[in-house]
This record gives structure tokens, C-alpha cells and sequence, in this order.
């Protein structure tokens, strides 16, 4: 189908795992034979087999890629493939059944090596034809076609199998209503085709099989016959069982579903976007526009946030500024919020936000616009925030919560702005003086915009977290506001916006007065957070304050994320919401796995139903996902389940053996 948008010996470290993949018949014994845990990826630069390829590097399994576009590419013969008894890859992937760039001799060596050794194939995007095991859809039987927006479901053999995380119903992406996102051949099975994956036509009068397993003479072939790209609904719904399928359930590499969502400014008073003028008072509007009420929460929204969560099951995490509830005392003598906040302490997450959300980067001049870094006379240095306002801010937050009896984990931070972290053009470089004051303060972990810098980095001996901003502004709390504001900054000046977005051609259709937020805004947002949440992706995500009070339009917004995940997977593929901490550990551990993988460090075997992997150089975290009957040589359990299987984060320092047997495979 076109329609579609060994390595040096040296031994640092052995991690021997129990693992029992499951048997294709006929495969001789594997006791005799070691099988490399590493995947062949064949690719024509095709968006389908290269969404694969994307897909095996979020997870974490090493993959060597043979390009059939490269005139000067690599021959798959027996000597690629094979020595002796070491088979060099546990799967392939195709991007079609049979691609034109393969020769003959090719495709016979490969069929070869992987009836030789029970070696699995996927084909990436395949036509449905006789040769991929079924009838051709013509107008009267089956159907091919566009299939935006359908919903497949996946079948009894695979909710049995490999895809038993799933719940059944399988989304396909309808991003843009003018552009065909997902195309399909629904067709029906031939002997020997065993569907795993069905659909109806949009019409509702034809159906057929859209993926499933072609068995050819001892051969396993998992066929796809639609569309996708790396962020296509349909793959990341599909993606964990398609993965276990290909490598029998056992591979280098972790895989989660990660939502953490922060909320910024709690108990401070946000400023107000103006509708119709476009603009936020303090920062851009003009003399004449009087400032509207600023936004704050109230204790009848702390009620309403503990019995949504109570309600989901989610956990929202406060970043808080004391500062906001000693102004409200001052005023009115007491605080309601303060006071509602600290009786359901135990409710929420809670997050160093600083004392009173002040700028921590440079000096800035605001009387240019945009802002920049104000500088010293003649000398022309750059004025920056000192070190000792920096831990104050920091400090003072710190006794807040302990006088309160939050439950704050004290080495974590969220800055107000980011402010301390490099933010070009205004800021190319941290604050010099952030670093030290972050050590004075016991700050290990601090956040940082994952918009400006998504990768992970130190700063100092702390460590630098991304995290995703969902784009509901600071400065909005009623439907009004956020459709308006949200219009100005995405879409055309045709449309009504300031027409930023043109510049790199994302601009959007607006969202209708009254009933845009609902509409188009969730949609958009929404699927925006569940990309995040279905590429393994440990990040954060954060709003604020504004967002939990008045019209409360975070709550939809989640409600439809949160809905759609526990839609399309089982209770056994929780979502993980981990602390900040938590979440720069994991996605440290994600960057330097994949370091080492690139840098040819890591090596995997399967023999006898053990793993072993062997790590050269430093000491490393190995990431290893077994079939549910892993175990560990005393017997017990090996990792934690997730899935359709288990998997673990395995520490290696030194040389490490943990010895185990298993049952021969058959």
C-alpha cells in the first residue's frame, strides 16, 4: 500500500534473567541458539515504517536500520543475519510485505533465517492482497478508503495475546478535516490470516480485517493494511501489543503512560486577559484599558478540585506562593483559601513555587518592549537577581509550607516564570548566581520550560525537568477570555488573530464564541496531552491557578484526556503520575539509556530462555520488559507488571550476574 501520509566482548556487566517467550511451532530448540535482542528495520523513508522505527527509540530498543534508499546499503544475506547458531535479530520490520528495493535472494534469505529461528516480521504498511493473506477490496467487498476519525476493535485472539493492556476499541487520527490522515484496505481473511484487528466502513455496509497474522510455512508475518505516522492515534493505541508481538513480549527498553499536571500561582491573584482588546493589563495594554478584577481561586474551588480527584482518581499537584496567602491575610484578616487549602493538604501534590513569584533571572527593564535584561552604566554588564534574594525566595517558601504542615518535598522548585534558567533572546544564559543559591537551598530539582528546552540538564549539582505547558493561559479564567485569548494567539490575521502563527504555518480555525472551548479548544488541547501520554514521555504538564477557578476549564480538558486513555486501556496499563523528581529520574535514565544504546555500549542476547545484556563502560541502568512469566533466579517475579507484561529498571555496577534456567523452548 503507498496511500499513506556486534560489538566488542568486553564484559562490564551480565544481567541473567528467567524468561519463557512464547514457541512458535516448529521452531527447533533454542537451547542451542542465542538470539540478539536488537530489531533489522528495513525503510524506504515511508512515513509508516519510519513512525516504527520513532516508535522502538521512545521505548528504548536498539535497532539496526538498513535504508533502501542508499544505493551503497548493506545486502541481506545469511552473514547479516546469522553465525553459526547466533541469530543477529529477534524481529524485522518491513515497510510492505514484499518492498521493491528487496531482491529475490533477499526476501528468500530472510524468510530463511526466520523459520530458522522462530524470528518474527511486520509489515509496516502492506496492500491487502492474496499474497499478505487476503482478498483485494473491491467496491462490493470490503473496503479502501479514508478512515479518519473510525474506530477499529481489536479481536478476542489479540485481546488474549499481546494486546491485552488494550480495552478494544482502536482511534484513528482525524487531525485536519481538509487532509486525508488515515487510509485503510478492510479485507477479508484468507485461510491462514488470523485477524487481530477489525473495522466497519464509514458507511457502515462493508468490513474486514485491517491487521493481522499471515502464516507462511513456519513464517509469522503481522500485515498492516492502513496508514499511520509516529504520532498517528491508531499506532500509540496499538504500539505496546505490536511491539510484544514482534519480539515475543521480551526487549531492551521501559515503556509507560506518564500524566503529571501542575498548577502554578496557587494562592496567588492572577492579572486578567481583556477580550476584544486583546491583551493582559501590565504587560500589553495600552493606558486607556482599565484592569478587570484579578483572578484568584476560592475555598469552593479547593471542594470541587478534592472531589474531581476523588472522582478520577487523579492527583493534581499545587505549586503555591506563600506570599499570596500573607497578602490575603493582611486584607481581610484571614484567608479562606489558605484555610481550605491547608485542611485538605493531604489531597494534593505540593511544589515549591517560591514566596512571591519574582522574576529570578536578570534585572529586567520593561521599557522596551519586548523587556530586556537591564544593564549597568557604562560597564554594560548584564544586571542579575543575586544569590541571596534568590535562596530567600526559595527559604521563606520552604517555612511557609512547614508552618502550615505541607507536604512539600523541600529539594524541589518551579520558579516563577522559569525565571533563573536560560530564555532566549532575552536571557541567553543562566542567571551565574542561580546555580549556588539552588545548592545553599538543598534544591535538586528544578523545573524548566519543556517549550524552550525539553531536554533534561543540570544546573549546578540540581537537575533542569522540562515541563509541557497545556496552552491555557495565566491569564484566563471564564470561557470568554480563554476563547478569546486563545483565538488572538492562534490564528490567522484573515481570522481575527495577531497572525504569529503564520510564521510557521500552524494557525487554526477559530474557536466559535460560546461554544469554542468545548468544541475545539478541548479537542485540540486534549490530544495535545495524549500524544504526551502515549510516547512514553516522564515529562510534567502545567497550568494555572486561573484554570481551577470561575468557569474551572481545566477539568474538561482532563476529564477528555484522562476519559479517552482509560477508553482504550485496561486497568492493567495504569497512567503513572509521578512527582517532579520522580519524573527528571526517569527521563534521565530514558536520555542516558539511549546515549549508551548510540554509542554501541549495550549489548542483549536471549539463550535458553535467558537474557543476558551486557553493558561496556560505566555502570548503567538497563531497561528490560519480560512476557508476564519473567522471573528472577530465586523465583520470584522479575519486575513490576505493566501491560501485558513486566519489566524493570535493572542498576549495573561492576560485574553482575544473577544465574537462572528455563524451560527449553519448543
Amino acid at each position: 500500500m503507498t496511500r499513506t501520509r556486534r560489538a566488542g566482548r568486553a564484559l562490564v556487566a551480565a544481567v541473567i534473567l528467567l524468561l519463557v517467550p512464547a514457541a512458535l511451532p516448529g521452531t527447533a530448540s533454542a537451547q542451542a541458539n542465542t538470539v540478539d535482542l536488537r530489531l533489522l528495520v528495513v525503510t524506504d523513508a515511508g512515513p509508516s515504517v519510519e513512525a516504527l522505527r520513532t516508535l522502538f527509540a521512545r521505548v528504548g530498543i536498539p535497532v539496526d536500520v538498513l535504508d533502501l534508499n542508499d544505493p551503497g546499503r548493506r545486502r541481506i544475506d545469511a552473514a547479516l543475519l546469522v553465525d553459526g547458531a547466533h541469530a543477529h535479530y529477534q524481529g524485522v520490520v518491513l515497510p510492505d510485505h514484499a518492498p521493491p528495493g528487496l531482491s529475490a535472494a533477499e526476501l528468500a534469505a530472510l524468510y530463511a533465517y526466520e523459520r530458522r529461528f522462530g524470528i518474527r516480521q511486520l509489515d509496516a504498511s502492506a496492500t491487502a492482497k492474496p499474497t499478505t493473506g487476503l482478498v483485494e477490496p473491491t467496491p462490493a467487498v470490503g473496503y479502501g478508503g479514508a478512515f479518519d476519525g473510525g474506530t477499529a476493535q481489536l479481536t478476542p485472539e489479540a485481546l488474549a495475546g499481546d494486546f491485552a493492556y488494550a480495552r478494544g476499541p482502536v482511534p484513528f487520527s482525524d487531525d485536519d478535516p481538509a487532509v486525508e490522515d488515515s487510509y485503510v484496505q478492510m479485507a477479508t481473511p484468507l485461510p491462514g490470516f488470523r485477524p487481530l484487528l477489525t473495522a466497519t466502513s464509514p458507511d457502515g455496509t462493508r468490513s474486514g480485517a485491517l491487521a493481522g497474522i499471515l502464516t507462511d510455512a513456519g513464517r509469522e508475518e503481522l500485515v498492516l493494511t492502513f496508514s499511520f505516522d509516529a504520532d498517528a492515534r491508531q499506532l500509540q493505541v496499538l504500539a505496546p501489543g505490536l511491539v510484544s508481538w514482534l519480539t515475543r513480549g521480551v526487549h531492551l527498553g521501559f515503556d509507560r503512560s506518564y500524566l503529571a499536571v501542575h498548577i502554578d500561582d496557587v494562592l496567588l491573584p492572577n492579572v486578567r486577559w481583556v477580550p476584544g482588546v486583546h491583551c493582559t493589563p501590565g504587560a500589553d495594554c495600552p493606558p486607556s484599558v482599565i484592569p478587570p478584577p484579578d483572578i484568584r481561586m476560592t475555598a469552593a474551588d479547593v471542594a470541587y478540585a478534592v472531589d474531581w480527584q476523588r472522582r478520577t482518581g487523579f492527583r493534581l499537584d499545587l505549586a503555591f506562593n506563600g506570599a499570596g496567602s500573607v497578602a490575603a491575610d493582611a486584607g481581610a484578616g484571614t484567608d479562606p483559601l489558605t484555610a481550605a487549602l491547608v485542611a485538605a493538604k493531604g489531597e494534593f501534590g505540593w511544589i515549591n513555587h517560591t514566596w512571591s513569584h519574582r522574576y529570578l533571572g536578570c534585572v529586567r527593564d520593561h521599557d522596551l518592549t519586548p523587556w530586556s535584561c537591564a544593564t549597568l552604566p557604562i560597564l554594560g554588564w548584564t544586571r542579575y537577581i543575586s544569590g541571596g534574594i534568590i535562596e530567600s525566595e526559595i527559604t521563606r517558601n520552604v517555612e511557609f509550607a512547614r508552618r502550615n504542615g505541607l507536604p512539600i518535598d523541600p529539594t524541589e522548585l518551579v520558579t516563577g516564570e522559569h525565571g533563573g534558567l536560560r530564555a532566549p533572546p532575552q536571557l541567553p544564559d543562566d542567571n551565574p548566581h542561580l546555580a549556588g543559591a539552588l545548592a545553599d537551598a538543598g534544591i535538586r530539582t528544578i523545573a524548566a520550560d519543556g517549550s524552550i528546552e525539553p531536554g533534561l540538564r543540570p544546573v549546578g549539582d540540581a537537575v533542569a525537568v522540562p515541563r509541557h505547558p497545556i496552552d491555557l493561559d495565566f491569564d484566563t479564567a471564564t470561557l470568554t477570555e480563554t476563547i478569546d485569548q486563545y483565538n488572538w494567539v492562534h490564528t490567522s490575521r484573515a481570522d481575527g488573530g495577531n497572525g504569529e502563527c503564520e510564521a510557521d504555518g500552524g494557525c487554526q480555525r477559530p474557536a466559535a464564541p460560546g461554544t469554542g472551548y468545548t468544541d475545539h479548544i478541548v479537542p485540540v488541547e486534549a490530544d495535545k496531552v495524549l500524544d504526551h501520554m502515549l510516547t512514553n514521555d516522564p515529562r510534567p504538564h502545567y497550568v494555572h491557578q486561573p484554570q481551577l477557578t470561575e468557569d474551572r476549564t481545566l477539568y474538561p480538558l482532563l476529564d477528555r484526556a484522562i476519559g479517552d486513555y482509560r477508553g482504550w486501556f485496561a486497568d492493567a496499563r495504569p497512567l503513572i503520575t509521578p512527582t517532579m523528581t520522580q519524573s527528571g529520574h526517569e527521563l534521565g535514565r530514558q536520555q542516558r539509556w539511549a546515549e549508551a544504546v548510540a554509542a554501541g555500549r549495550v549489548q542483549g542476547r536471549l539463550e535458553g530462555g535467558a537474557v543476558t545484556v551486557v553493558v561496556d563502560g560505566a555502570p548503567l541502568d538497563v531497561p528490560l520488559t519480560t512476557g508476564p512469566a519473567g522471573r528472577t533466579p530465586d523465583g520470584a517475579a522479575f519486575g513490576t507488571p505493566y501491560g501485558a507484561g513486566r519489566s524493570a529498571w535493572v542498576p549495573v555496577t561492576g560485574e553482575r550476574q544473577l544465574s537462572t534456567t528455563a524451560p527449553e523452548r519448543t
